[in-house]
């Protein structure tokens, strides 16, 4: 199997796999069963700054069997530290390949965040004659604002391996929904589980994405301010300035070394670039303030859920995503 190379950004591991390389990784996780669930990311440059303050985010990105690049900002940065091609894969494009391609018409699906109403929507678009060949989606479920209890996880994970899907997709957010994959992967016997964040919004049609030549340009988030600029500003604005913080330091740092990815480099001899503990603390106080900065003004946007009661797996009132 091929060994993708792979850079770190303020400690959080990326690696640089070509979509085609992706995709045929996911379908050999699925084709045979092994009996090991693999987790997926999608990694941004929001989740980057998330998880340089967040260390349980950071675990659960670190400990995935694949993170894959997703933002283009991330993907330039990649190509300078991986020392090759590093190209841009998002949750959603995944998603719609893995439901549309005749190769993968075989796979079956469970769906698990999002709100009812655009899951209904997926559903239709997916299963019921929405697209020419029709997939197989297995389930769906939008769960309650809030932490599940024991009872309506162990519902889940019942109800998951009576329908054995080969891949479930997961939409409850950036942060999120990394934690709950890693929480959970010992306990579910899927093949693969990829945090996906907004894609049921995006692929059912309740929120625009953005035109592909700005998502190819790196204007994505751009397009995502504009549509919800309320919501989002403060985490776009600020979190790209954090990004731009870090992901310059890192490549500061590595100047004059073209093609020196973090899983090859030796360390620096003194007087060659080498970090003085002052210096690395300095930086690291630098982001911790910046990064709280970032996570308190995006808490701050987030309107505040309804308590639901004891729902039950199947038809509960939906969520609404903070994917960013």
């Amino acid at each position: 199997m091929t060994q993708f190379a792979r850079f770190h950004i303020s400690g959080i591991r990326l690696d640089a796999a070509p979509r085609a390389e992706v995709i045929e990784r996911i379908a050999s996780w699925c084709r045979p069963r092994d009996g090991r669930a693999h987790t997926v990311c999608f990694v941004n440059a929001f989740s980057i700054v998330s998880a340089a303050r967040d260390p349980e985010f950071a675990r659960a990105i670190n400990g995935a069997d694949l993170s894959v690049v997703d933002g283009v900002p991330v993907a330039w940065v990649g190509r300078r530290l991986a020392g090759g091609p590093c190209e841009r894969f998002s949750g959603p494009d995944l998603m719609d390949l893995m439901l549309t391609a005749p190769e993968h018409s075989d796979l079956r699906h469970f769906v698990f965040g999002g709100s009812t109403d655009a899951l209904h929507r997926l559903e239709f678009r997916y299963n019921r004659g929405g697209t020419l060949n029709p997939r197989r989606i297995l389930g769906t479920w939008a769960p309650p604002h809030r932490d599940l209890t024991i009872a309506e996880e162990a519902d889940f994970i019942s109800r998951l391996e009576s329908l054995q899907p080969d891949i479930l997709w997961v939409c409850l957010g950036t942060a999120k929904q990394e934690k709950w994959m890693e929480r959970m992967r010992p306990r579910l016997k899927v093949p693969v589980i990829a945090g996906v964040g907004a894609a049921v919004d995006f692929l059912s049609g309740m929120k625009p994405r953005a035109p592909r030549l700005m998502q190819r340009a790196g204007l994505e988030w751009l397009f995502r301010l504009a549509t919800e600029p309320r919501r989002l500003w403060r985490r776009y604005l600020l979190g790209n300035v954090v990004f731009l913080w870090l992901a310059g330091s890192k490549l500061w740092r590595r100047r004059g070394t073209p093609g020196e990815s973090a899983s090859t480099v030796a360390p620096r001899e003194p007087g060659r670039g080498a970090l003085e503990p002052r210096r690395i603390e300095r930086e690291v106080d630098c982001v911790a303030e910046l990064g709280d900065l970032v996570r308190l003004a995006d808490r701050a946007e987030e309107p505040k859920q309804p308590e639901v009661g004891q729902d039950r797996v199947g038809g509960e009132p939906g969520r609404d995503d903070h994917a960013g």
